[in-house]
């Protein structure tokens, strides 16, 4: 599972708009799922009213020559999903984007997201989001992933190859629904933690300046061991049933060394 977040938050521009490089080659998405809180106001034309929200997927129209040019007409952008609302209220709101991301990955512009609001009654369009939302409200997508470098494979080499392998991060699949977390965990479901194994050099050049002359003194050995880590952003439902989004810091390995 892989966490990325709204690159046109806070702008004038009420474009969605995700930073996919950070996908590797040989990951394959499974699912794309985009959340998004929804900020209605008590006063706001549509509050307990019944709503549509649609998702577009921008494409470039030769004739816009700006983007308020592009954006003026969402109806001639490409669909990507409807949500119909009998109450509107402020909230969290999931839209399916594998299509979308998927077009992105092979080779279409990644222009990025439209959303907007209209009535159902006259289909009257209301607005369009402009993504101001942070903190716990953060917009993002939640991209489930297969690494094709199975993890099974890459622990069972280590194992095997124990005195030759060098010091290496490997991962492995962590199932909320198996540890029972599932009935107050909204996402993710699954996600890859990572872990560090393997052999440290007599005299490792990559190491920090510490390390190495803990080994040419022979002080002590050193470990392999995580070198740097990133959060995992967790929803799910507080003792009120309020849902909450939290950024739990220093969960994911992201490297390792020898220390």
């Amino acid at each position: 599972m892989k966490f990325l977040f709204n690159t046109q938050w806070n702008t004038t521009s009420p474009i969605i708009k995700f930073n996919l490089n950070t996908l590797r080659e040989r990951e394959s998405m499974l699912e794309a799922q985009l959340y998004i809180y929804w900020p209605v106001s008590n006063d706001s034309r549509i509050y307990k009213q019944s709503a549509v929200l649609r998702l577009y997927q921008i494409e470039n129209i030769k004739e816009a020559s700006n983007e308020t040019e592009l954006l003026q007409n969402p109806d001639v952008h490409k669909l990507s999903n409807v949500i119909y609302v009998s109450k509107a209220l402020k909230g969290w709101q999931t839209f399916k984007i594998t299509k979308a991301i998927n077009n992105w990955l092979n080779g279409e512009s990644n222009m990025g997201l439209l959303l907007t609001t209209s009535l159902y009654e006259g289909n009257e369009l209301i607005e369009i989001f402009n993504d101001t939302n942070n903190g716990i409200y953060s917009t993002f997508v939640a991209i489930s992933l297969e690494d094709q470098d199975s993890s099974r494979n890459t622990i069972t080499l280590s194992q095997h190859n124990q005195a030759e392998a060098a010091c290496r991060k490997t991962t492995w699949n962590v199932s909320l629904k198996q540890l029972g977390w599932d009935n107050f965990i909204i996402t993710p479901s699954n996600f890859q933690a990572s872990d560090c194994s393997g052999n440290c050099a007599q005299v490792d050049i990559t190491a920090i300046n510490y390390v190495k002359l803990l080994q040419i003194t022979k002080k002590r050995r050193s470990y392999c061991v995580p070198s740097g880590y990133t959060f995992l952003p967790i929803m799910y439902y507080d003792r009120y049933n309020n849902v909450v989004l939290k950024k739990y810091k220093n969960i994911i390995a992201t490297s390792c060394g020898c220390r």
